[in-house]
């Protein structure tokens, strides 16, 4: 666990602890409402897009075919709390539109490591198979009932199996949530599902498909949780499909108040 101040690499910049947090008193730490969202603007963090990052992208959306982001999302901040780990039941979403992606994704979905993030330490949960299972129900779906409300897409898929329902509070509980969700998969339609916590170091970067299922995660460690999300990079041919529709569900559904994870 590292000794320097939790605020120490935080994507650098003037980047200063928010007031009445003091970094190097643990009994100031308190949540910080809406996060750092000022930080998007730190110039310090265009050198997140090395040319190894730029190769993943390339590789995953083909070269060219997608623009450079403005930023790489709003650091999300979760100072350590008292009690037992879990995994949670309510807030699993995604942030983006199924209909954007059913022959081939065209954005990702990417995390970024400001800080050290140790298991239990607040790490974002993802549900490893969602986008596929996601996708294939989306494809069943007449075309009149992609363009519901967020609430109702997300609640249906809640409730498609009793081992969603069960991960999202919409069914008791396993007497063993970790066992149950976490340590070993659970095949529902055929797409193998399992929780995965989100661990790395400063540095390390998650690249998912844009309709990954995320969950925030309590943290139970010692050390605040500092992590970016950039919820959807769009191809250009992303953008063209959205903006031909006419509508911009792509920036609704961010901005729809759940938390980025």
């Amino acid at each position: 666990m590292p000794t320097a101040s939790p605020w120490s690499g935080c994507g650098g910049g003037n980047w200063k602890a928010p007031p009445g947090i003091r970094p190097e008193d643990r009994s100031s730490w308190r949540q910080i409402p809406g996060d750092l969202k000022a930080a998007k603007r730190d110039p310090a963090q265009a050198s997140i897009l090395t040319g190894r990052v730029r190769g993943v992208f390339d590789d995953l959306l083909g070269h060219a075919a997608w623009p450079p982001p403005r930023d790489w999302g709003r650091p999300l901040v979760t100072f350590p709390e008292p009690g037992a780990w879990d995994v949670p039941t309510r807030l699993w979403h995604w942030d983006n539109p199924c209909d954007l992606h059913l022959d081939h994704p065209r954005a990702l979905f990417v995390v970024s490591f400001i800080g050290p993030v140790a298991p239990h330490g607040g790490g974002t949960l993802i549900l490893s198979g969602s986008p596929r299972l996601l996708i294939q129900q989306e494809r069943r779906l007449p075309a009149s009932q992609r363009r519901g409300s967020i609430a109702t897409l997300r609640d249906r898929f809640h409730r498609s199996h009793p081992w969603l329902m069960a991960l999202t509070g919409q069914a008791p509980s396993p007497a063993d949530r970790i066992a149950a969700f976490m340590d070993r998969e659970t095949t529902v339609e055929g797409v193998p599902l399992r929780v995965v916590e989100l661990t790395g170091e400063p540095g390390d970067m998650v690249f998912c498909h844009p309709v990954m299922v995320h969950c925030v995660a309590p943290n139970r460690g010692t050390w605040p949780r500092f992590m970016r999300i950039k919820t959807q990079i769009l191809t250009h041919e992303g953008r063209e499909l959205r903006d031909s529709r006419g509508d911009d569900r792509a920036r609704r559904v961010e901005a729809d108040g759940e938390p980025g994870g």
